[in-house]
């Protein structure tokens, strides 16, 4: 009788294809091909994952006694019909769950900060998304990467409702840092009652949709003072118009105090309180952020 293949390093296998999100499901098919003397096995699953299916395809090799987790394939079957598919290296230890987050928007890809190590050991976080207009020799998606940014720092240029305060904001880049995307309320309605946000790193800063998937301009969602600082040119311009309102020409200083006033009398008092009274019944608890919806 044939004696099985014995593989020296077959718990630290398993060990790590659970770790990439499959959990022990393919113990027993690693265990009967290894006792086969097979060199190669690329056991099949499918899940539903946001009401979307994916296929994975592990490949394990053996070599000299053994086995080797190289990666997965991954297949999104898009709502359309069509399918897009990926391999997913192991040394970028991306999961099943990581992989659907970079392959579910084929149009505004999302990005996920991953923490690897270099040859010397330190510590180092780097984004990772997938450009879905270019492909590599081996018909791969081009996978970006980006250094990491200061996602806090960042998000106290804009004015929404569940981010007013530091621990709001670090639950929020937390969030974004799973690639996971964020429903808001910015406090200026005028264009969008509903915000919904993500990372971007490759402009080290976010991008905003609304509820049909199309990209919002930034300036809308803006503070003040991150407006003139990003366009101090628009301040200059702004500082030497005059106005005329009923025959009488204004000033700038006149034209800032109508404006706050157009402002104040559409946000207040009974708005104000009302803005108010939202931010505090919409405060985050103990880390609970809206996750967006699925584009």
């Amino acid at each position: 009788m044939e004696q099985p293949i014995v593989i020296e390093n077959s718990e630290v296998l398993k060990k790590r294809i659970a770790a990439a999100g499959f959990g022990n499901r393919f113990d027993k098919e690693i265990d009967s091909a290894l006792a086969a003397g097979k060199t190669e096995i690329r056991p099949f699953t499918s899940e539903v994952i946001e009401n979307k299916r994916m296929d994975f395809e592990p490949e394990i090799k053996i070599k000299d006694g053994k086995g080797y987790f190289n990666g997965f394939k991954g297949t999104l079957h898009n709502e359309d019909g069509t399918t897009v598919s990926q391999w997913f290296k192991a040394s970028d230890r991306i999961s099943m769950d990581e992989s659907h987050i970079l392959m579910m928007d084929q149009k505004h890809p999302r990005a996920i900060l991953k923490t690897y190590y270099d040859e010397t050991g330190e510590k180092f976080n780097q984004w990772l998304q997938l450009d879905f207009t270019k492909k590599t020799e081996n018909g791969n998606y081009l996978t970006k990467r980006y250094n990491n940014f200061d996602q806090v720092s960042k998000l106290n240029d804009y004015d929404f409702l569940e981010l007013s305060t530091v621990k709001q904001k670090a639950i929020a880049a937390a969030y974004m840092s799973e690639g996971k995307e964020i429903e808001l309320t910015p406090v200026n309605q005028a264009n969008a009652k509903t915000v919904f946000m993500r990372a971007n790193p490759e402009r080290n800063t976010f991008t905003f949709l609304n509820s049909d998937g199309i990209l919002l301009s930034h300036d809308q969602f803006r503070v003040q003072e991150a407006r003139e600082r990003i366009h101090p040119e628009r301040s200059i311009s702004q500082s030497t118009v005059s106005f005329v309102k009923g025959g009488e020409k204004l000033t700038d200083d006149r034209t800032s105090q109508e404006n706050s006033n157009q402002v104040k009398k559409k946000n207040s008092p009974e708005s104000a309180e009302s803005l108010r009274s939202n931010k505090k019944q919409r405060v985050v608890q103990d880390g609970v952020l809206r996750k967006g919806k699925s584009i």
